[in-house]
């Protein structure tokens, strides 16, 4: 790809290769390729046009300037009809995992800066100061036994966080908030996990099981105001929620008293 050719030619370029590419005849395909192959020239893609472009536009450029238009065709298929090709981890990098491309070069494939995490959140229930949470988390694409999970909770005004482990179980994952920790504030859920020494954190509970339920706040809440919000748990010390974006958060309003245990044995330690 020379210089004179912009990144965002390009991209206007490699987009059409998806379901409209596939709804083309043949002939039709042929040309398509045969002009894009023009506009990519003989070098094919620049260090700067790699840098810019997803993987998904890297690979599509790689078939076409090499003349590889069963496997175009495969790779447009697949992610049309939503397969994503898996993922391996090397170096801590993440690559994209095409069986039948040959040659493809590393940084074509290189997908670290596009994984993300799968998430779930399938149910909260509140166990006397602590919030208990279970849902399933996981890097994309990445097939492995070895993830671990924590969920952190970040102040939204001051940006403070406390993180708590995740316990694995069969079906995902199980991690208590302990809501003596962190201070009055709203405190917005996030779920980071780990995998091959890769680490993706996101806002959780946007997606979520058909069985988690939820209620509309109290109209005397000042929240109430946004009818997208919805109440999962709410207690005297703390309300767990719903965002009007859909994402988990604890509104703590004051620090919960300790077990009778734990103060006496603070009084006891004295």
């Amino acid at each position: 790809m020379t210089s004179d050719c912009t990144i965002s030619v390009l991209r206007d370029v490699l987009r059409v290769y998806d379901h409209r590419f596939l709804d083309l005849d043949r002939d039709q395909r042929e040309r398509l390729v045969d002009g894009t192959r023009r506009v990519l020239g003989e070098d094919g893609l620049s260090d700067a046009a790699r840098a810019a472009l997803p993987a998904s536009y890297r690979l599509r450029a790689f078939c076409i300037q090499h003349g590889l238009r069963d496997e175009l065709e495969r790779l447009v298929r697949d992610e049309v009809e939503g397969n994503p090709a898996g993922a391996v981890v090397v170096g801590g990098r993440v690559y994209a995992l095409y069986p039948y491309l040959r040659g493809v070069p590393r940084q074509d494939a290189d997908i670290t800066a596009e994984v993300g995490v799968e998430q779930r959140l399938d149910a909260v229930a509140r166990q006397g100061g602590s919030v208990r949470i279970r849902g399933r988390a996981a890097l994309q694409r990445v097939d492995t036994h070895r993830t671990s999970v924590e969920l952190v909770l970040r102040e939204r005004a001051s940006g403070a966080e406390h993180r708590f482990a995740a316990e694995a179980r069969d079906d995902g994952f199980e991690a208590r908030l302990d809501l003596a920790v962190p201070g009055p504030g709203r405190w917005d859920v996030h779920v980071a996990a780990t995998a091959l020494g890769v680490t993706r954190e996101a806002r959780f509970g946007a997606n979520r099981s058909p069985k988690l339920k939820t209620a509309a706040p109290d109209p005397a809440d000042p929240d109430a105001a946004d009818p997208a919000r919805r109440i999962i748990d709410a207690a005297r010390d703390a309300t767990v929620y719903l965002t009007g974006d859909g994402h988990l958060a604890v509104l703590v309003e004051r620090a919960p008293r300790p077990p009778l245990r734990t103060r006496l044995r603070h009084r006891l330690s004295r």
